[in-house]
C-alpha cells in the first residue's frame, strides 16, 4: 500500500490536467530551496565566525591560568610549574608575569599592559613566533615585542627604545621615592588579529618584568596548554581542587565568557528567525495541498470507493507534502552548500582587515548544522501538510463523486 500511496501522491503532485496546481508546486519547492539555502549560508557564516574567533583568541590565550586570589604574586613558582607540567592532560606550563604600564617613545605617551615570559615565548611560544609581523622575534633580556596598534601610536619601529614606567613600583633616590622605570629595545612588532591585543599588549622578558616590579622569584601565576583545549573547564576545576587555596585556575572559556555567549544568543536568534522565514515557506505548502483536494475531489472519491481509507489518503496527501518538502531541502542543501563554498574562496567577498578581525567570510560548515536545518525543514513540512491532508481525508466519498 505504500508503493500505492506514493504513486498517487506523485501523480496528483507533477501531473494531471490542472498545471496550475503544479506551478504552485514549482514555486512551493522554489520556496522551500531557498528558506533552506538561506539557512545552511548564515549558519555557515555564525560558525565560521565562531571558530575563527576562537583560532585567534587560543593563538595568544593560555588554555588554563593558575594564580592566586586577589592577584597575590605566585612565589616559588617553579615548584608548581613543574607540578603542572606532570599532570597527564597538560601540554605545556610556564610562569608569568602580567602588570599595566605606562609607555612613552620622546614626546609619545599611551598605556599597555605589559606581559612578561621565558626567553622562548613560555606556552605561546611557537605561536607567538609567527604572529610576528615586523623584526625578529627576540625576548632576551632588554627586548620586548609591541603591538602593532600601539607601535602605530608610538610610532616605534624593530630598532627603536621604548621607555616603561610601573606606576605600581617606587624606588627610593637621593630626589625622593620615584617610579620605576626601564628602557627596552623593540625587537619586533606582532599582529595577533585582534584589536584588544594590539592595542594594549607588549611582551618582554620575564625576568625583567619582575626586575621592574622588584620582585625577587615571583610570578602573577602559571600558564597552562592543555592537549584537548576544549576540556579546559573540566581540567581547570580539577586543578583548583588539587591545588585548593589561595590558588584559583581560569579557563580560556571563563575568562572570555561574556563574548562567547553573545555569539551564542546571536546564532540563537539567527536560527529562530531563519526557521520562521522556512516555517513561512512552508505555508505555500497549505495552499498548494488545499486546492489540491479542491480540485482532485473527484479522484479521492473514486480512490475510496476503490477501497482506499481515511488513513491512506490522509498519507498520500502528507506524502504529496513531503515530496515537496523533501524536494526543496535537498536542492536548497546543494544551493547552500554550493554559496557557502564560493563565498569562503572567492575573492569578491573579502573584508577590510583594519576594521574587522577577519580579511574575507569565514564559513565552516559542520554537519551537526546541517542535520538540525534538514530536521527543522522537515518537520516543519510535515506539520503544515497535516491540515489539508485531514481534510482530504474526511471527504464523503459519496458526495465527492455524486456530480460526476
Amino acid at each position: 500500500m505504500l508503493k500505492t500511496e506514493l504513486f498517487v501522491a506523485r501523480r496528483f503532485l507533477f501531473s494531471g490536467h490542472k498545471r496550475f496546481v503544479s506551478l504552485l508546486s514549482l514555486f512551493s519547492i522554489l520556496g522551500i530551496l531557498l528558506s533552506v539555502a538561506t539557512f545552511i549560508v548564515v549558519m555557515g557564516v555564525m560558525s565560521g565566525a565562531q571558530h575563527e574567533l576562537k583560532r585567534r583568541i587560543l593563538g595568544i590565550t593560555p588554555h588554563v591560568i593558575v594564580s592566586r586570589f586577589f592577584d597575590e604574586p605566585v612565589e616559588g613558582y617553579e615548584d608548581l610549574t613543574e607540578f603542572l607540567r606532570q599532570q597527564p592532560e597538560v601540554a605545556a606550563a610556564a610562569p608569568f608575569v602580567y602588570t599595566k604600564v605606562m609607555v612613552s617613545r620622546e614626546y609619545l605617551t599611551d598605556g599597555a599592559v605589559l606581559k612578561g615570559v621565558p626567553a622562548d615565548g613560555g606556552v605561546k611560544g611557537p605561536e607567538l613566533r609567527n604572529l610576528v609581523a615586523m623584526g625578529t622575534f627576540d625576548l632576551s633580556p632588554g627586548h620586548v615585542l609591541v603591538g602593532s596598534v600601539l607601535a602605530s601610536r608610538l610610532r616605534v619601529m624593530p630598532g627603536d627604545t621604548l621607555q616603561i614606567l610601573s606606576p605600581l613600583a617606587t624606588e627610593p633616590t637621593p630626589l625622593g621615592t620615584v617610579v620605576r622605570t626601564r628602557n627596552f629595545v623593540v625587537a619586533g612588532v606582532f599582529d595577533a588579529g585582534m584589536y584588544d591585543y594590539n592595542a594594549t599588549l607588549i611582551f618582554a622578558n620575564l625576568q625583567d618584568v619582575a626586575g621592574l616590579l622588584g620582585w625577587n622569584h615571583k610570578a602573577s601565576g602559571i600558564e597552562v596548554d592543555l592537549r584537548d583545549p576544549y576540556r579546559a573547564r573540566k581540567v581547570a576545576r580539577r586543578l583548583e581542587n588539587a591545588l585548593g587555596y589561595p590558588f584559583r585556575a581560569v579557563s580560556w572559556m571563563d575568562l572570555n565568557k561574556s563574548l562567547f555567549a553573545a555569539l551564542a544568543l546571536e546564532k540563537l536568534a539567527m536560527f529562530v528567525i531563519l526557521a520562521l522565514m522556512v516555517l513561512v515557506a512552508s505555508f505555500s505548502i497549505v495552499a498548494t495541498l488545499t486546492i489540491m483536494v479542491s480540485q482532485k475531489t473527484r479522484e479521492i472519491g473514486i480512490l475510496r470507493s476503490l477501497g482506499m481509507s481515511e488513513h491512506n489518503i490522509l498519507r498520500v496527501f502528507l506524502y504529496t507534502g513531503l515530496l515537496i518538502g523533501v524536494t526543496g531541502t535537498l536542492l536548497g542543501l546543494a544551493l547552500g552548500m554550493g554559496i557557502a563554498f564560493f563565498v569562503e574562496h572567492s575573492p569578491w567577498f573579502r573584508l577590510p582587515p583594519d576594521v574587522y578581525f577577519v580579511d574575507h567570510l569565514p564559513v565552516m560548515l559542520k554537519a551537526r548544522d546541517v542535520v538540525l536545518v534538514t530536521v527543522v525543514a522537515w518537520l516543519t513540512v510535515l506539520l503544515t501538510s497535516l491540515f489539508p491532508a485531514r481534510r482530504a481525508s474526511r471527504l464523503d466519498p459519496v458526495e465527492a463523486i455524486r456530480y460526476e
